[in-house]
């Protein structure tokens, strides 16, 4: 259990910000100038031992002598930095020569997060002191000249968007070694750099965190390791060396992921290439449809109206309602960094409104804005959106989408843009086995379908389309509910409310049926639609006497939300422990569903995904009677009301209540854009 807890610590989100904080530092450990480099004026030489905010702009006479050794090897290939305010507040540290490349920085590309992160960094360990406003513009325009192509922010945009529920399962073995102990690795995948550049980034973690040599190797130079002897520290492997947790060498693992890196994520590729060159301002400004989902609230639906109020800033308006009958308005403000990263702030109106943040991507056809909305102590709080530009007519999002077989009179809800005053059911396609009977027009974004569903349609699933488009959002076409599912199975929460903030945890149930292979609570299962039922708590015992659920908090009997119990020490627990530990997480809901039919095979098949079937006049299976097949010409036989039955479902998730980050950086005034 404690492994358990330990490992959930260190690959939340954010998480030992002591070490996150600066995973990925940029601090200059050893510069190498390029061949004919020229100081900034207010460059100064940085002295071995200087105190944090020395300049290292000028190398060593040592590297100067190198550099002039090496005079006939290729020119190093970097990204000018052309913006004169980074000049003024960079090159105090990092060289900048005649054709405008600086140190560190014209070598490798990052998020607006990463920018960001260095820049606190330079902040917090070097003694900058810049201005909010400065900061923002610092930020902007390396993300903007220095920033990544849109299938580069896409690789590792869970790690911007801040989400809590993520998995690297799928990742390299030896990458998630060298790297995972201690940050998410959608930290490096937010990255580009040249082949030096990543060993230098090995460097910097070696010297500004020892212990990540045991993970990554690296270490001292031959001749300082020489000095040391093989006594010293790092023992007799030299400058390839470095130990494991287990004792094993960890450099060829080093090796092997900076390898691995300098070719996957290099300084330069097509896509970044390919923007650079047809490189412009992307016109967002309009109203675009939003649909969604957030956790608790159910699918969203809605607009955000963009006005452009300078080159790719905009003012923000969300009007937005949910599944459950909620709604909200939100204003605010967001830019769009490297024709792409969508970063924004909007807060509902009234006092103390918690301001949400966004992080958003834009598609390669300009089309959609994809991403994460969210708040929250720890951005625990979120709904996943999808903004779509004003277009053609056409069907986005279905609201009630799972249709029994046979039904009648089904209201499907579909949500949209473009819709024309008159709307007919014969502008409507809907697959085989359903008819749509009528259409009733809400609104230019809104229609409600009334659908029949004849009786022996395969269950599966069936495109929705608007008129002439190709394609559209599906429906589910099921017999009955099999179960009960709770999202996320595993939750997380972190107590708080004395010295520190609460993590909440938000849950979610969903109707299950049991998939095309007949058998329930397999791979294959398919989600029906939300239910809203009865929350709890249980008790998930892993000692005798285990007591957590009367101490961990309480969970909203109605919405689901939990919300973690007070941090600090509890007097009235035994040996005084804090107010963490494991739960179940329960729901119980009674729903009227029909009754499943009874296989007609001796397989089931059947019954679990396709009716049986047989060519006219034979007997199918299981009944001994002709099939009746109708000719093309006669009206389909209007579908028989199924048998009913109320049916209590009961599900649980697990939850762990675990203790605060006791260290975090906050973010600071100019990140509030």
């Amino acid at each position: 259990m404690l492994k358990l807890l330990a490992s959930l610590a260190l690959r939340s989100a954010w998480s030992l910000p002591f070490v996150l904080a600066s995973a990925l530092a940029q601090v200059p450990v050893q510069v190498v100038p390029p061949a004919a480099p020229t100081p900034a004026p207010n460059a100064a030489p940085h002295a071995a031992g200087a105190a944090p905010g020395a300049a290292v702009a000028t190398a060593s006479t040592a590297q100067d002598a190198k550099s002039a050794k090496d005079g006939d090897k290729p020119k190093r290939k970097g990204i000018p930095v052309e913006d004169p305010l980074v000049h003024t507040h960079c090159a105090r540290c990092h060289a900048l020569d005649a054709e405008q490349l600086m140190t560190r920085i014209s070598f490798l590309r990052k998020s607006p997060e990463g920018w960001s992160e260095s820049l606190k960094r330079m902040v917090r360990l070097h003694g900058l002191q810049i201005s909010p406003s400065d900061a923002k513009q610092v930020v902007r325009s390396l993300a903007n000249s220095h920033g990544l192509a849109r299938s580069e922010a896409e690789r590792g945009l869970y790690e911007s968007e801040r989400r809590v529920h993520w998995s690297e399962d799928a990742q390299d073995q030896d990458f998630r070694r060298a790297c995972a102990e201690c940050h998410p690795l959608g930290r490096v995948l937010l990255q580009q750099r040249d082949e030096e550049e990543w060993q230098l980034l090995r460097s910097t973690h070696v010297a500004m965190f020892p212990l990540a040599r045991g993970q990554m190797g690296g270490g001292p130079p031959p001749e300082e390791e020489r000095r040391r002897g093989p006594g010293g520290p790092g023992g007799p492997q030299g400058a390839g060396g470095g130990q494991g947790p287990s004792g094993g060498p960890t450099q060829g693992v080093g090796d092997r992921v900076l390898s691995r890196l300098a070719k996957d994520q290099p300084l330069f590729t097509d896509a970044w290439d390919r923007w650079q060159k047809h490189r412009r301002e992307v016109p967002l400004a309009g109203t675009w449809t939003v649909t969604g989902h957030e956790t608790g609230l159910g699918d969203l639906f809605g607009t955000a109206t963009l006005v452009r109020t300078d080159a790719d800033e905009y003012d923000v308006v969300w009007e937005l309602r949910f599944a459950n009958g909620s709604q909200v308005r939100r204003t605010g403000k967001g830019l769009l960094y490297a024709g792409y990263s969508w970063r924004g702030r909007a807060a509902a109106a009234g006092d103390g409104a918690a301001s949400w943040r966004e992080v958003l991507l834009l598609d390669e056809r300009w089309q959609t804005l994809r991403g994460r909305l969210f708040t929250g102590n720890y951005d625990e709080l979120g709904a996943d959106v999808t903004l779509h530009r004003p277009g053609a007519p056409r069907i986005l999002a279905l609201g009630n989408a799972a249709l029994e077989v046979p039904s009648r009179g089904h209201r499907l809800v579909a949500y949209g843009s473009g819709f024309p005053a008159a709307v007919a059911p014969a502008d409507l396609f809907v697959g085989s086995g359903l008819t749509v009977q009528q259409v009733e027009r809400v609104s230019d974004r809104e229609l409600v379908l009334v659908v029949d569903v004849a009786a022996g349609t395969e269950l599966g699933t069936r495109q929705v389309v608007f008129g002439s488009e190709p394609e559209g959002p599906t429906v589910r076409l099921y017999d009955t509910v099999d179960y009960v599912r709770i999202t996320p199975l595993q939750g997380l929460a972190r107590i708080g409310g004395a010295k520190h903030p609460k993590q909440l945890e938000r849950f979610e149930a969903f109707a299950m049926h049991r998939g095309p292979d007949g058998k329930p609570y397999t791979s294959d299962d398919v989600t029906l639609f939300q239910v809203w039922p009865q929350w709890g708590l249980e008790e998930f015992k892993v000692r005798e006497q285990d007591d957590d659920v009367q101490y961990v908090g309480a969970i909203d009997p109605a919405s689901g939300v939990f919300t973690p119990a007070i941090d600090g020490p509890n007097p009235a627990r035994k040996w005084t422990a804090n107010n963490i530990g494991d739960v179940f997480v329960t729901a119980v809901v009674e729903l009227d569903v029909p009754v499943r039919p009874e296989p007609k095979g001796k397989d089931g098949k059947a019954a679990a995904g396709k009716p049986a079937a047989g060519k006219p006049g034979d007997a199918p299976a299981g009944d001994g009677k002709p099939e009746v097949v109708p000719s093309a010409a006669q009206p389909p036989t209007p579908p028989a009301v199924p048998a009913r039955v109320k049916k209590s479902f009961r599900a649980r998730s697990h939850l762990i209540v675990t203790v605060p980050l006791y260290a975090r950086w906050q973010a600071l005034d100019w990140e509030d854009r």
